[in-house]
């Protein structure tokens, strides 16, 4: 949304207009009713001193810290790795100009940002057009702890009277319709139309940038009425800047029948109740809800990440009463208490609809009065 988004308010406050930018979105992310409340003037009272943004600070139980990058690496690499765990974004300060801007996300090979400077744009730019490289950075703020917690995903990627075809004749033409909608800004839209057997035979792609996007824009890539007599797959994907995806494919059939055409209500898979529970130095599980208000969830699957590796992988958990599914992560592989890990989770409806969330875990180890047992914590954050 750009309401994240703002323009320092005076000459010298990039930084600190571009850590109330990633605040914003991070207590957005958790749920707070009050995230708009986080701006440069309300921000200075805790954050500024006379030489600039301080290196540590805290608002609405958001802590960020300041550090700097690896010189022995590249900074694009380090930010990619960042912005992996941290989907609010993260301030990146380039001294030679100066200038600070917000960077939200690396999507499709690009880096995205919010750059406060009133010679730039407005909302979500590439970085290209920002007024600073980020290859020169020297240092970065970011959320370094969130004592927030938040009861579910908040609001998800939707796709709403997402209309498709059940029926055509053939030489009939017809225009998508229906709104996708993020909590966030929508990265990536795309339209494809397959054969029975896979084949692409039409596709339409939009980059919005908006929390909202009308599938009508899509109607000139696609060309309906070529279509030949058969059988075909409507496929549905976006994409958004918070992490969140979404897929919806339906079965349409071209024929020499009479054109009858429906209306789907566009839902899919909701995602809920994330947790991750019962951790061990051996491993820990993972619960979650998973509900579809017009289908039946047929399958939930779990992965887990660390350091960009995948080290557990499970395809089906275990469903409990109220739509509950858990699966036990066996965490060897990794060091609990010090690591932070990435869980993928998907839920896919009998039509093969699908949402996905990801649960991000910092564990740490607390003092423990018996010397042979480690207390073991989680910092949960759920994003989409």
């Amino acid at each position: 949304m750009n309401e994240f988004y703002a323009k320092q308010q005076t000459s010298s406050t990039c930084t600190l207009a571009s850590a109330a930018m990633m605040m914003r979105r991070r207590a957005y992310l958790d749920g707070l009713d009050n995230w708009d409340s986080i701006t440069e003037s309300s921000l200075r009272r805790v954050a500024w001193s006379y030489v600039g943004l301080s290196h540590d600070f805290s608002m609405l139980g958001i802590e960020v810290q300041h550090a700097y990058f690896d010189k022995n690496e590249s900074v694009e690499d380090q930010l990619i790795s960042l912005l992996r765990e941290h989907p609010e974004g993260i301030v990146v300060y380039n001294r030679s100009v100066p200038h600070a801007i917000l960077v939200t996300d690396y999507t499709g090979g690009v880096f995205y940002c919010a750059d406060p400077s009133t010679a730039a744009s407005s909302g979500r730019i590439p970085v290209s057009s920002a007024t600073i490289s980020i290859s020169g950075a020297a240092s970065y703020w970011f959320v370094a702890s969130d004592i927030n917690r938040s009861s579910g995903l908040g609001p998800a990627l939707t796709a709403t009277a997402a209309a498709y075809p059940t029926r055509l004749h053939t030489g009939d033409s017809f225009t998508p319709s229906g709104t996708i909608t993020s909590p966030g800004n929508i990265t990536r839209v795309s339209l494809t139309v397959m054969t029975d057997s896979g084949n692409i035979v039409q596709t339409a792609t939009a980059q919005p940038g908006t929390p909202t996007y009308d599938l009508a824009g899509l109607a000139d890539q696609l060309s309906f009425e070529s279509l030949s007599a058969g059988q075909y797959t409507f496929l549905l994907t976006a994409d958004d800047d918070f992490g969140g995806r979404l897929n919806l494919k339906k079965t349409m059939l071209v024929s020499g029948s009479e054109t009858s055409l429906a209306s789907y209500s566009g839902t899919v898979p909701t995602l809920s109740n994330i947790n991750a529970i019962n951790l061990t130095e051996e491993g820990f599980d993972i619960e979650s809800t998973a509900k579809d208000s017009d289908d039946q969830v047929t399958m939930v699957t779990f992965s887990a990440w660390a350091d960009g590796e995948q080290f557990a992988q499970s395809l089906l958990g275990q469903q409990g009463p109220d739509d509950t599914y858990t699966v036990h992560i066996d965490a060897e592989s990794v060091a609990l208490g010090i690591d932070s890990f990435l869980i993928n989770i998907t839920a896919i409806d009998r039509d093969g609809n699908s949402a996905r969330g990801t649960l991000m875990v910092k564990v740490s180890a607390e003092d423990s009065s018996d010397e042979d047992q480690l207390n073991l914590t989680a910092d949960q954050r759920l994003m989409m």
